[in-house]
């Protein structure tokens, strides 16, 4: 289990956050032994009232569950609000835009064929497949065939459009047909046809051998009602689904309130329906000061910390309830970076792009923006858009990152200067940016201006919405902050969508004919070390032309409340803000907690 290096009053005593958190050096060897428990309780009593919570402190690694959290079935408690973090969405249809916003909704809302368990007895750093709408499944014809056998007595939210109807595999085929125009049609591309022999089955038919076919869906193929599908207008502005909450109020930059679908499918072990709360109340907040201010004021029940100093210091002020947890990452790159636009002329010159990248020191930035936590004798790892658990044994580098990410600021003026460019007639761009604004503007951008006087680029903050509809419409000109979305479960999902030239998530606009080749290879090798020499390969390739700059990541930090049960981030799936939030069907709330 993982280590408690501070503890909060009563009979478990300590004297508060004293240690500090895993490196670069060490995270390797962390992410080799599991530090969860995943046995079940044994029992059908409820634990002492001493055994529910978890106990408060600052823990390094991931936190294993109580006694209580092991046996939710029996241990549960039935009713109460929570009231957590929310990233205002622009839109309700995930289909135009694939976004953490309208991903956090759909995961209150609705459900998937099949998902990814989260919660206090997940695996923290890998997925772990789970029926969802698709009680069971198969693959046959080599892997070319997937059959799905769907849950009977499955229900639409009690709403327009579809007032409590009973969900079929129609819509299923909708909503598959919808995301192959937009936003997944890279997860769909391979389905020739869907066969839907009864309203309780589909069958998927595909034109290459997908094994992880199931484990693709899991991720980011939320169901939509046939209603939704058809109706593009109204898929903007609502959120209805076949899932544990009903989306009562939407309110554009303030939050959402969610209340319990009272006809929802699902039961626990024990056959008590789920949710067991009440609702969730989903409120929009961007200032990280109000944040932290709200987490002691229980306005917010969870925090994400800046680094291990803030995560201690925030525990001092909340020795009665808090827990915190820093662990290492397993997900590939979110925002940490920026990408640039590939049709803009300028940056198809490759000196261009890949003098900026050496531009930039990664050890600095670790140490400034992250703690340090990367740090390493061979250089801190800017962690990019392939998982690194997929491809290395050991948490990487600064070396594993190739050339380009070696700081080197004089060749990388030789370089501009090569393509054209002087200190008194500097390559001039501008830099907008949502996600990771503070790390770009402060801290990026003046770092290369600095440091590469043959460019001149101008950071520009906006709002969410603009960002995510800025990308997702290719409507920008030079370079703007990347956002990656909802993580991949499936190393596919990590990499064609976004690099391949015909990808649906090619925000950038790449053309790169060697790397098409490698993508569609690696769709289709059916031997596993063939296939990890493919994928080390478009890692090789990626890290070469420079189409984004990646950054190092600190440690995931998470704070919560204990009051608050079964809630946990996830290493590989995310945070709870962004990508673990379907764990509130099971989340439920202790005697005595505010919201109760």
């Amino acid at each position: 289990g993982a280590a408690l290096i501070g503890c909060g009053g009563g009979d478990d005593g300590g004297d508060g956050g004293s240690g500090g958190s895993d490196t670069g050096a060490n995270i390797g060897a962390q992410m080799t032994a599991t530090s969860v428990a995943t046995e079940a309780a044994s029992g059908s009593t409820p634990v002492p009232a001493d055994q529910v919570r978890i106990t408060p402190g600052v823990y390094d690694g991931p936190v294993p569950p109580s006694a209580a959290e092991l046996n939710p079935a029996v241990n549960a408690k039935r009713g109460g609000r929570v009231s957590l973090r929310y990233l205002d969405p622009p839109r309700m249809d995930l289909s135009r835009t694939l976004s953490c916003t309208i991903y956090h909704t759909l995961a209150y809302t609705s459900n998937k064929l099949t998902r990814g368990k989260v919660g206090a007895s997940a695996d923290p750093f890998r997925v772990e497949l789970e029926p969802d709408l698709a009680e069971s499944w198969e693959a046959s014809d080599g892997g070319q065939k997937h059959t799905f056998n769907l849950r009977k007595g499955a229900k639409f939210h009690a709403k327009e459009p579809t007032n409590g109807r009973e969900f079929t595999a129609e819509d299923v085929v909708k909503t598959v047909e919808m995301y192959s125009e937009g936003s997944q049609k890279d997860v769909f591309l391979p389905v020739t046809s869907m066969e839907t022999p009864d309203d309780y089955t589909i069958v998927f038919n595909l034109d290459q051998p997908l094994a992880d076919f199931p484990t693709t869906l899991a991720a980011w193929s939320y169901i939509y009602p046939r209603e939704l599908v058809d109706n593009t207008d109204q898929r903007q502005e609502m959120a209805v689904g076949t899932g544990p909450f009903i989306q009562r109020e939407w309110r554009r930059q303030e939050g959402t309130s969610f209340d319990a679908n009272p006809d929802y499918w699902e039961t626990d072990a024990a056959g008590n329906k789920l949710p067991y709360l009440d609702g969730v109340e989903a409120l929009v907040q961007n200032d990280t000061n109000a944040l932290r201010a709200g987490f002691s004021t229980d306005t917010y029940f969870d925090y994400a910390a800046r680094d291990q100093d803030d995560l201690e210091t925030l525990f001092q002020e909340n020795q009665d309830t808090m827990v915190g947890s820093a662990f290492p990452r397993s997900r590939g790159a979110n925002v940490n970076g920026f990408q640039f636009q590939m049709k803009n002329p300028t940056y198809q010159d490759d000196r261009v792009r890949q003098a900026m990248s050496l531009a930039f020191d990664p050890n600095e930035f670790d140490l400034a923006s992250e703690g340090g936590d990367n740090q390493n004798p061979k250089g801190a790892y800017s962690n990019a858009p392939m998982p690194w658990p997929y491809l290395f044994d050991e948490y990487p580098t600064q070396e594993d990152n190739g050339r380009w990410y070696q700081w080197d600021p004089a060749e990388a003026s030789k370089m501009m200067q090569a393509a054209g460019y002087t200190s008194d007639n500097p390559l001039t761009a501008e830099m907008p940016s949502f996600y990771y604004r503070t790390e770009l503007s402060q801290l990026v951008v003046p770092a290369i201006n600095q440091n590469l006087p043959e460019v001149d680029i101008t950071f520009r903050e906006v709002d969410n919405p603009t960002h995510v509809t800025m990308m997702s419409d290719r409507n920008f000109e030079e370079m703007v902050g990347f956002l990656w979305g909802p993580p991949g479960y499936a190393m596919d999902q990590w990499i064609f969508p976004f690099y391949h030239s015909a990808g649906g998530l090619n925000y950038g606009s790449i053309n790169d004919a060697d790397l098409d080749d490698l993508l569609v290879a690696q769709r289709t090798e059916t031997d596993a070390a063939a296939q990890k020499d493919l994928w080390k390969q478009v890692w090789d390739r990626i890290h070469d032309k420079v189409y984004q700059m990646w950054f190092p990541e600190s440690l995931m930090r998470a704070s919560w409340h204990n009051y608050m049960l079964n809630f946990r981030h996830h290493g590989l799936m995310g945070s709870y803000t962004c990508y673990a939030s379907d764990q509130a069907r099971a989340l439920w709330l202790d005697e005595g907690a505010p919201g109760r």
